[in-house]
């Protein structure tokens, strides 16, 4: 045997050896496989067998699939039972009716990301980080997203009342007239006399401004026309807002992007463990290249509009002014199931920023979404907010009176002051540092220290809602459980009192016809005074004859919403209701098909 078919046995020896070691792996993986899905089996047999009642059996095995699914910690992956698939297939198409919200789950209760603009949940007074408790006296605990949803859906004029926390922890409820969810995704700063946007924030030093609501497919032809209008009329500077703004198509997101960078520039990548690695980079196709540029973003700036913030802020393209993103950053497809009974929508990626960032927030994170320039971090307050978007409301509405009629000069103190806008004044003063020194100024806060804070304030802020949610819930149990004693002891009173009464008028008959006369006192003496009995506080089931000192500050608590709803009634809504016909299509989820993999962000589900 010569060398070389020495080696040729050797080598079939040793890769037969492998085989078989992996195909005993493979056996071994899938041995472990059959006996995790007998334990389902198993218990499924138990519970169908000898439950006390019989249980529904697709019921037993949804739940089953739907604990497989949560048990990711992923509000983006879900399964679709069947029943729900016609709703599904209307999130997909754009076409509902419904309140207009982007909504997650938190903690059990649906929170809202944000309301759509022009909206009815915007027109109403819902607030992005809302959580929504009650959907029309039904408490949400507990309950899917997707019956959440389909409980706030309906048919357009009709109402839905919704009990909602907001971050400050007040509770209102608030009333909400469905309607057709269409909104315009491109706005400027104001209307002009023809009721068409005027896009120059500031006329005298040529600052130009572009709010997007919302990235479909219109958007980015809708921008670009916009972009050639303010170059033609001479603009030094751009503010780009994308505060409020809940995302929509990727493909959207990247041709925005491309407006403002030169060819070869990162704009976006996707990744995942089964999914093979997309980029996406700018080319030649840009419109305002140069032009200095703010981009204003807050925590309800969630998916495209954190992919355009990341790529213009990690370009060094603009700054970025504001807070950081809500950090919703995967991508999801949506896979019908063989066997009919439903469909799964899984995340199947995630985006990545030309830093490399990861931008999606995963649970107990510190880092997620994007960071505003350091220098350039400027919070708002609740109250702050709801001031702002009262303002912005009045600048959106159409009106016979519409025009140039303020002639205050637009300035940062102007807009502060005036708009009650903090980041859009500090966005300004950028801008025009900019453009007058070629440096940026310092507008905000540093960002390091001042985001761990917030940070930590939101999980104790969590933590207290609740807190108080439970607290509520006991002291309500609690507070019953009291009348019901309570009615149980008058009732057993009355009964005591009657018996006495049949008791005396019995003695008194019996005395009047056999009368004893040499035992006077009996007859004389006054009736023993009747003893109060207090209970004993040491009892457990002592009915309280005064109400505990905490159950009247929760009842305080209690009523005080109902006065804030007025108020945000008042803060909110325009005096006369304008007519606004717009006509671009909502987006609200893209599938995302296995062969295309990355041309859709998706959206929070919008009801």
């Amino acid at each position: 045997m010569n060398k070389t078919t020495a080696w040729r046995l050797t080598f079939i020896v040793a890769l037969t050896a492998l085989m078989v070691a992996l195909t005993d792996a493979w056996a071994a993986k899938q041995a472990d496989v059959f006996k995790q899905l007998d334990l389902i089996l198993e218990v499924r047999h138990e519970l169908v067998e000898s439950y006390v009642e019989e249980p529904d059996q697709l019921e037993l095995i949804e739940a089953a699939v739907q604990g497989m699914v949560s048990s990711l910690n992923d509000p983006y992956t879900v399964f679709v039972p069947a029943k729900h698939l016609d709703q599904f297939s209307d999130r997909l198409t754009g076409s509902f009716s419904g309140i207009g919200a982007e909504i997650n789950m938190q903690d059990g209760r649906p929170q809202i990301v944000t309301p759509l603009e022009d909206s009815p949940a915007w027109k109403s007074g819902i607030m992005a980080g809302d959580i929504i408790l009650d959907v029309d006296g039904k408490t949400t605990q507990d309950e899917s997203q997707m019956d959440v949803i389909k409980r706030i859906k309906g048919e357009a004029g009709t109402d839905v009342i919704l009990r909602i926390r907001r971050a400050t922890g007040e509770e209102l409820d608030i009333t909400i007239t469905r309607a057709q969810i269409s909104v315009q995704t491109v706005r400027g700063a104001r209307r002009s006399a023809d009721q068409s946007y005027d896009y120059m924030l500031d006329p005298v030093n040529k600052i130009g401004y572009v709010r997007i609501s919302q990235f479909t497919n219109k958007t980015a032809g809708e921008l670009r026309s916009t972009l050639e209008h303010l170059n033609e009329l001479g603009a030094k500077g751009l503010i780009l807002d994308l505060r409020f703004d809940p995302g929509g198509l990727l493909d959207s997101a990247v041709d925005v992007s491309n407006m403002f960078l030169t060819g070869g520039k990162r704009i976006v990548s996707t990744e995942g463990r089964n999914w093979p690695k997309q980029v996406f980079d700018s080319d030649d196709d840009t419109v305002m290249p140069d032009t200095p540029l703010v981009v204003l973003a807050n925590e309800g700036s969630a998916s495209a509009s954190e992919v355009v913030t990341g790529a213009l802020s990690d370009n060094k393209r603009a700054l970025f002014v504001g807070t950081r993103t809500f950090g919703k950053g995967s991508v999801q497809q949506v896979r019908g199931l063989d066997s009919g009974l439903g469909a799964l929508k899984l995340t199947g990626a995630y985006y990545y920023l030309p830093s490399g960032r990861n931008i999606h927030k995963k649970p107990d994170a510190e880092v997620w979404g994007v960071d505003p320039d350091e220098g350039a971090y400027v919070p708002m307050s609740f109250e702050q907010y709801k001031e702002m978007i009262k303002a912005r409301r009045e600048a959106d509405t159409i009106r016979a009176e519409n025009g140039h009629s303020d002639t205050a000069e637009i300035t940062p103190d102007h807009i502060e002051n005036t708009l009650f806008d903090p980041q859009l004044a500090a966005a300004l003063r950028a801008v025009l540092g900019k453009v007058q020194t070629d440096t940026w100024p310092t507008v905000g806060l540093a960002n390091a220290e001042e985001l761990v804070r917030l940070h930590e304030r939101e999980q104790l802020e969590r933590r207290r809602g609740l807190l108080l949610e439970e607290l509520h819930r006991v002291e309500a149990e609690l507070a019953d459980g009291d009348d019901a004693t309570e009615d149980d002891t008058a009732e057993s009173d009355g009964e005591s009192s009657e018996a006495q009464t049949d008791d005396d008028a019995a003695q008194t008959e019996d005395q009047s016809v056999e009368p004893q006369a040499t035992d006077t006192q009996d007859i004389t003496e006054p009736a023993v005074e009747p003893q109060v009995v207090t209970p004993d506080a040491s009892e457990p089931n002592a009915p309280s004859t005064e109400t505990p000192v905490l159950q009247q500050e929760i009842q305080a608590e209690v009523k005080e919403p109902i006065e804030v709803k007025e108020q945000v009634k008042d803060a909110v809504e325009p005096e006369t209701e304008p007519e606004i016909k717009v006509e671009v299509e909502v987006e609200a989820e893209a599938e995302v098909a296995p062969s295309t993999p990355a041309n859709t962000l998706e959206p929070a589900t919008q009801p």
